[in-house]
């Protein structure tokens, strides 16, 4: 109980997913202070953004992270906007805030948040390798979104990644390959396989391209031969990236279906049916890097966010056995 105070002083989860760090900073929801963060552009972190335009002085966001809300249609005041690179710093009511590169999608941060009196800090998303703890903190709040070792995945992000290159040359000679993810994930995987030689045509609906153009930039890769998917089945042998809210209306027309999901565990591919495939690739880190993640940090304490993730109460738990840090989870109701 005493652990339970003292994190809730300067750091803590609240209710509704509200970050809250420090006396001033509330991240990836919305809460009544004075500065809001956005640590990235995806919709569980944009709760409560336009409240928080008309209460809070500033959003702080990356620069990357701004222009991807623009293009998702957020609409927040010029004088509010407040474009933190990685690694600089702004001091606001004695306290300073700093956003450190998280891998995740473009633009994902950490937020340290630093006092005379305290220094705490949230992850957000985050994978490792790519990942830099924040160190020397009185608390970590931590994403935990695969809490339990029954979530580990038994191989790398880059042996799926090798295995989905494999699905796609050996399939796209009999018609289009569909990919089916969230936007983030949609532009991470365009940029990887260009990265790795893959020029097949793409095919993208007009928001993936905008966004896709904002993370090339930011990555410093050339997309190619990327074209606007107008509807249909195309004519000729490409890659089509759709939003996997979309994937009901699309998986029946020609092709092979490729579904991205950090929730296939049984195996890096699997065949769901004829043409319809799950591949196991993940934006957030496994349960082993979550633990890797906290013995690098060592911070004083760790609160686990069991707002956005699973099993966040047996995080802590092992946390605090096998690394000897005190941890909590929160929201404490959502065990």
């Amino acid at each position: 109980m005493e652990l339970y105070h003292q994190c809730c002083r300067y750091a803590r989860v609240g209710d509704k997913g509200e970050i809250l760090l420090g006396r001033n900073v509330v991240a990836d929801a919305f809460e009544k202070r004075l500065i809001r963060v956005v640590t990235h552009a995806h919709q569980d972190h944009t709760r409560g953004l336009s409240r928080s335009t008309k209460w809070s002085i500033y959003v702080i966001a990356t620069p990357i992270t701004f222009e991807f809300l623009k293009l998702l249609g957020y609409k927040i005041p010029e004088d509010k906007k407040l474009p933190l690179s990685y690694n600089n710093s702004i001091t606001i009511e004695n306290e300073t805030i700093t956003l450190v590169r998280a891998r995740h999608i473009a633009g994902s941060a950490q937020v340290l948040v630093e006092s005379p009196s305290y220094r705490v800090g949230y992850t957000g998303d985050f994978k490792l390798p790519g990942t830099p703890p924040l160190e020397d903190l009185d608390t970590l709040i931590i994403d935990a979104t695969y809490g339990s070792p029954r979530y580990q995945r038994r191989w790398s992000d880059w042996e799926a990644l090798s295995a989905l290159i494999a699905l796609i040359d050996e399939r796209i000679h009999k018609g289009p390959v569909w990919i089916y993810a969230f936007n983030g994930k949609i532009q991470e995987i365009m940029i990887e396989l260009r990265r790795r030689g893959i020029d097949y045509p793409f095919l993208a609906e007009p928001l993936a391209i905008e966004m896709a153009k904002v993370s090339s930039r930011e990555y410093g890769v050339d997309l190619g031969d990327l074209r606007p998917y107008l509807g249909g089945e195309p004519d000729e042998s490409a890659v089509i990236f759709i939003h996997s809210s979309k994937t009901n209306g699309k998986i029946r027309l020609k092709g092979t279906h490729i579904r991205l999901t950090g929730w296939e565990i049984k195996s890096m591919v699997r065949m769901i049916r004829e043409n319809v495939f799950n591949v196991s690739f993940s934006d957030h880190a496994t349960f082993r890097e979550i633990i890797e993640y906290v013995r690098d940090a060592m911070p004083k304490q760790v609160i686990v966010d069991g707002y956005r993730g699973k099993d966040a109460w047996f995080t802590a738990k092992y946390i605090e056995r096998r690394l000897g840090i005190p941890a909590i989870h929160m929201p404490v109701r959502r065990k």
